[in-house]
């Protein structure tokens, strides 16, 4: 079966995160506990802490309105509104060769007794100091964040096998050893909980943290996690091959919208348990390929068709990557690519691979060696893993001792995510089903996973995608709205996330009306649409839906 997916914003590989959290149910220190004296000394003693493989750079006291940080692009933004903080910056250094940059932010008034430590996107290279860290501190959390420790950027790592293991696992371990070193001595007590959220390469982080640092944390926030690293990298060339290599294969955008059209023609308009009026897919699974009428050409290639070679390219990057030998599934790489950019899908992917997103290809082949054309997807598949696998992958479903420790685990995934295949977060969930006996219910006491209908990667997408990534007014405090609340009660009240409500603001911001609501609902149930105004979340019911059919990796390339 070749499954498709829905509406997605294609090409999309800059890794985004989100959510944020809350201080409703901890206690805050008083606003005096730091005085502005006091704060400042403690702050600067802050540089005299002694850490072993760790070297401090910067302690600086920041006033409130007064913090200057960087953009993506490294240019100097001031961040009027965050409150009076310490900030701290350290190098860490677990081996030689290894530099780990690491920021820490403690609130001087307000401290929630918390930590929270954040994720980055795509290969890291630089701090990620946007809303999960700037939202939290004014929430009360000390919240921390590491470049991968492949900074300047993940292209500079070439040859430098301590650095891809800082990136693959060993960073936010490291970080997390050294934010509750300086919470400890700042406040005098260590954080009450700790905390972790990321999305894509951050749902990597995730997931790491929980299968190899059991101890590390209290609740996690994965999101679209990146935990099959190697093959999605894989999948990326698989992709390029197929609508790039092969001669005559390119789509333009008006083909794209072409073919999404035909998607929800026939696996939408309320087939799939979602609204008649939607323009995505609420469960894309049952959605084939095959059973897609997408107007062919006859002659010549004209804009209201496709020929055969886009279709059979289509097939193939909708079919997934697959061992030609064997036939085993490698990755799905399922996407319905609606739109790329006013330059067309080829030289969207031809910008993305000359980037970043096939570094594990890089590290093993050589960056100015390496050519998609000639990758083998079954020899090169086995080199590849055989020398990363277990330095980047977080496909073991051992958690045992994360769970004894108490922790839980909130993961979302977007059902339209153009990058990382939702089919990985299901196969995931499925497999440690299967190696916990097959109790449901004895699973979800601890982990839950919430499948997004519309939702791109990470953010955005034409559902009703928000769960906290960018804090509306007035929901600092919604568990029903913040995934991360949501989890942070259920790991210190015991109040089980049964249902979140995604949202969706006109323009995408928060600080307009809402367009949409609809309720998400814990795997394997989906909204299921009961009638009424398809805005409404009330006009939808959480439904239980056929547990997997997903297309699932070969089990000896998720060992």
């Amino acid at each position: 079966m070749i499954r498709i997916l829905p509406r997605a914003v294609p090409w999309v590989i800059a890794a985004l995160f989100g959510p944020v959290a809350s201080n409703a149910t901890a206690r805050t220190l008083p606003a005096s506990h730091l005085g502005k004296t006091s704060g400042v000394a403690k702050c600067d003693a802050m540089r005299n802490l002694r850490l072993d493989r760790a070297t401090v750079t910067s302690a600086v006291f920041t006033q409130a309105g007064k913090a200057i940080l960087q953009d993506r692009d490294g240019k100097a933004v001031p961040a009027p509104q965050l409150p009076t903080f310490c900030r701290i910056n350290l190098t860490m250094r677990p081996e030689s060769g290894s530099a780990i940059g690491v920021e820490l932010w403690l609130p001087a008034a307000g401290w929630n007794g918390r930590f929270l430590a954040t994720g980055n996107g795509g290969g890291g290279g630089r701090l990620s100091l946007g809303n999960p860290m700037m939202q939290n501190l004014r929430r009360g959390f000390a919240v921390a964040n590491s470049d991968l420790g492949t900074a300047p950027n993940v292209l500079t790592t070439m040859g430098q096998p301590a650095r891809w293991r800082d990136f693959g696992h060993r960073a936010n371990h490291e970080m997390t050893r050294a934010a509750r070193r300086f919470i400890k001595a700042f406040y005098g007590k260590p954080p009450q909980y700790s905390y972790f959220m990321g999305c894509s390469t951050g749902g990597q982080q995730a997931l790491v943290n929980a299968q190899l640092y059991p101890a590390d944390y209290d609740g996690i926030l994965v999101g679209a996690p990146a935990q099959d690293r190697t093959h999605i990298h894989m999948s990326f060339v698989w992709n390029w091959n197929a609508l790039v290599e092969t001669p005559g294969s390119r789509l333009s955008n008006i083909k794209l919208d072409l073919v999404h059209r035909a998607i929800i023609k026939a696996c939408g308009r309320g087939k799939d348990g979602g609204a008649p009026s939607d323009t995505y897919l609420t469960d894309p699974r049952g959605c084939r390929f095959e059973d897609v009428d997408v107007p062919r050409c006859n002659a010549g290639d004209q804009e209201d068709c496709l020929t055969d070679a886009q279709f059979l390219a289509l097939r193939k990057v909708y079919g997934g990557a697959v061992n030609p030998r064997s036939g085993e599934q490698n990755l799905c790489a399922c996407r319905d690519r609606q739109r790329g950019d006013a330059a067309g899908p080829r030289d969207a992917a031809a910008r993305h691979l000359a980037a970043h997103p096939i570094l594990p290809l890089y590290w093993v082949f050589g960056r100015d060696t390496f050519k998609p054309a000639l990758f083998d997807f079954d020899r090169d598949v086995d080199r590849v893993d055989g020398a990363l696998a277990g330095i980047l992958n977080a496909n073991s479903t051992d958690l045992v001792p994360f769970r004894r420790h108490g922790g839980k685990i909130l993961w979302y995934h977007g059902l339209s995510d153009p990058v990382i295949p939702f089919d990985t977060s299901i196969d995931y969930y499925e497999r440690l089903l299967r190696a916990s006996g097959g109790d449901l219910a004895d699973v979800q006491d601890y982990m839950r996973l919430f499948l997004v209908p519309g939702m791109a990667h990470c953010v955005r997408g034409p559902g009703a995608w928000n769960i906290g990534q960018d804090v509306a007014p007035g929901t600092e405090t919604s568990a029903d709205r913040d995934a991360l609340i949501a989890l942070v009660q259920w790991v210190e009240r015991s109040r089980v996330p049964a249902q979140l409500t995604g949202t969706r603001f006109e323009d995408d911001d928060v600080r307009k009306p809402i367009v949409a609501q609809r309720p998400l609902c814990p795997y394997p149930a989906f909204p299921y649409y009961a009638g009424g105004d398809p805005a409404l979340a009330t006009s939808f019911r959480c439904k239980a839906r056929t547990r997997g059919n997903v297309h699932a990796s070969a089990v000896r390339y998720l060992n």
